[in-house]
């Protein structure tokens, strides 16, 4: 599991190209780091490698993104207190929350858009489609041996790890139409698939779950495409900038 992803600070003495480059790239790891912790239980393993990312200085060095900090910053302090008995306890709080399984309430988050989406307890397959259908415009298929749904949580984070990179490949071949295609469809794949339902998910899950360390994950990531929605529309902006400076300075170039 890679958590080199999260928030970075961008050097001043980059070039504009280069930084949105490495903002993409970071911001394609960041959503990765979200989406495998709703993939399925942590191993004790990957449990070790997101303890070292050390979420708590993360959050610390963190301004303007209160929800981000506050769930990574549980998070950290969750896994500061891991003991052998982690694993287990983590799995199980993931899978009677996330998945209905080991557990008899009536109750659970299935992290999927068609059961937040539409009428109370139907089962809405419009936000499904709609997702199946963006997955294959874009020819994004799934992972073998991933056999969950286009609108479950992690497969829409996936997505948009897809989109974060191919913006960049497309800004480093100097394609500033696809890299803006790409930035678009991120911000309104963030606001129209993923956010109109997240808060009832999240208010259901914070009911279910009782480690700290599932609860910071459903707060950190709501954080996290908020602060993304910003760090796109930064993108934009950049980029339009740098294609008027460009064309003004061939302009005066001609003269």
């Amino acid at each position: 599991m890679d958590t080199t992803g999260l928030p970075v600070e961008q050097s001043q003495e980059e070039g504009i190209k280069e930084a949105l480059i490495r903002l993409l790239e970071s911001g394609a790891k960041s959503y990765r780091v979200f989406s495998h912790l709703f993939l399925r239980p942590l191993t004790t393993e990957e449990i070790e490698d997101t303890a070292d990312a050390d979420f708590i200085a993360v959050a610390n060095d963190l301004e303007g993104a209160d929800l981000l900090a506050e769930g990574l910053n549980d998070m950290g302090r969750a896994l500061n207190r891991r003991n052998d008995g982690t694993q287990q306890e983590l799995a199980s709080d993931y899978n009677i929350c996330f998945t209905a399984k080991e557990t008899n309430k009536e109750e659970v988050a299935i992290p999927r858009a068609c059961v937040f989406i539409g009428e109370e307890e139907l089962l809405n397959l419009e936000p499904y489609n709609e997702a199946y259908r963006l997955f294959r415009a874009e020819k994004i298929g799934k992972k073998t041996g991933v056999d969950l749904p286009e609108d479950h949580l992690s497969l829409e984070l996936e997505f948009l790890a897809i989109l974060s990179e191919r913006a960049a490949q497309a800004l480093e071949a100097d394609n500033r139409e696809e890299a803006i295609r790409c930035l678009e469809l991120s911000r309104e794949f963030i606001t129209d698939h993923i956010l109109v339902w997240y808060d009832s998910f999240r208010e259901l899950a914070l009911k279910i779950l009782i480690t700290r360390f599932y609860q910071g994950a459903i707060k950190a990531t709501k954080g996290y495409l908020e602060y993304e929605l910003q760090v796109i529309a930064d993108m934009l902006e950049a980029i339009e900038v740098s294609e008027l400076e460009e064309k003004l300075f061939a302009s005066g170039q001609q003269e």
